[in-house]
């Protein structure tokens, strides 16, 4: 149960990112691009996707633990 609820806390977070964070994270962790691939594929630098990355792992891990954002 309380599994459930900590994976529909993570999803909802999810969806609530802007478009290009969920598109930059997918391309690292669903695409398995490496960054420099992820950067050239959506236009930006390494050093955003290192930035975006880190900021959607935070937001899911305050998510799963129920903080908010």
């Amino acid at each position: 149960m309380m599994r459930r609820l900590r994976l529909r806390r993570m999803r909802r977070a999810f969806r609530a990112l802007p478009e290009r964070d969920r598109a930059i994270f997918g391309s690292v962790r669903f695409d398995d691009l490496d960054y420099i691939e992820t950067a050239r594929r959506h236009g930006c630098s390494v050093e955003e996707v290192v930035q975006t990355v880190a900021r959607v792992l935070i937001a899911l891990g305050r998510a799963e633990r129920g903080e908010q954002p």
